[in-house]
């Protein structure tokens, strides 16, 4: 074989290779396939799916409440916030139920104590003495409990569940409402029940998307 066809073949190996490179997106990224967005279980996405979206709607119908309610009482306020903890709390259940029936029991045992956080929290605002100061203490601890509570259960389960990155975003969210809960409590009762049902109606439009997403996620699984 004379030099010039071994140069030839050389060269052809090489835009072989070249080419096989060009084509595998793993050398395209630095030799490691794209991280996805969400991680693909369309099993349990399509689980998770209506848990989400009674979620979202808990959110939605109190954020919705206190966008068009423009005078409450202190008594209003109080009956809607009891209401809204123990939604928040029967949606949280459902997602405990949900998990543990496909056989995630840790995540499951989180949710199961979100739920009655949120259902003691529900129940205290009604027994509690009347007052702004005891509604707003009630509300601030068990909606900041829970948020943090939802965060972690996002952070921890962030790399095997389709939801995790929901339950990221409305922990985020309600414990930054939880948390300016004391700050606008002495504007008045409005204020109160506009901070809470702002970060509701935020939360509730960010699970709505999510909803939809891990029904996508569960019909290309």
């Amino acid at each position: 074989m004379t030099f010039d066809s071994q140069h030839s073949n050389s060269r052809h190996s090489d835009s072989q290779r070249t080419d096989s490179e060009l084509s595998d997106p793993r050398h395209a990224s630095g030799g490691r396939q794209p991280d996805p967005k969400r991680p693909m279980d369309p099993v349990l996405a399509a689980a998770l799916t209506g848990p989400t979206l009674v979620h979202a709607l808990v959110f939605l119908a109190f954020g919705l409440t206190t966008v068009f309610w423009q005078q409450p009482t202190l008594g209003v306020i109080t009956v809607m916030l009891g209401l809204y903890m123990l939604g928040y709390a029967g949606a949280s259940y459902l997602t405990a139920q949900t998990l543990r029936r496909v056989g995630d029991a840790s995540s499951a045992q989180a949710f199961t104590s979100i739920a009655l956080v949120q259902a003691a929290g529900g129940v205290l605002a009604f027994v509690a003495p009347r007052g702004e100061f005891w509604l707003t203490l009630v509300a601030a601890c068990v909606l900041g409990l829970t948020g943090v509570l939802k965060l972690l259960a996002g952070m921890r389960t962030k790399a095997s569940n389709p939801a995790a990155r929901d339950w990221q975003l409305e922990g985020a969210i309600v414990t930054l409402s939880a948390a300016a809960l004391p700050v606008v409590s002495e504007i008045g009762d409005k204020a109160i029940m506009g901070t809470a049902g702002g970060g509701a109606l935020v939360a509730g439009i960010f699970l709505v998307i999510g909803a939809l997403s891990l029904r996508a996620d569960a019909r290309r699984g």
